[in-house]
């Protein structure tokens, strides 16, 4: 099976030294099927129990890809804002980045 990659990132999110294994993982690239060339990436979130990867499945299309990633990214910023402002747990010294 022939593979082209165009980008690849692999980024831990533990510190070097962490016994935890988290990650997040990004690509672009095709895949060669017997079917032909097709598109493959994805965004994958990984710890050390779970992994969880989002697909831009042939139904979509890479501009959607994008909205599904946009809309991430703007869940996760909300979130972390309401963990810094307003969770019982929040970090008792935090400023605003």
């Amino acid at each position: 099976m022939k593979r082209t990659k165009y980008y690849k990132s692999e980024t831990w999110l533990n510190p070097e030294d962490s016994p935890s294994t988290g990650s997040i993982v990004c690509y672009d690239g095709d895949v060669e099927y017997a079917e032909g060339e097709s598109p493959c990436m994805f965004i994958e979130i990984a710890d050390c129990q779970n992994k969880v990867r989002l697909h831009c499945s042939h139904t979509d299309t890479t501009a959607e890809f994008i909205e599904k990633i946009e809309m991430i990214i703007r869940v996760l910023e909300r979130f972390k804002e309401h963990l810094i402002y307003k969770s019982p747990h929040k970090p008792l010294l935090r400023e605003r980045n």
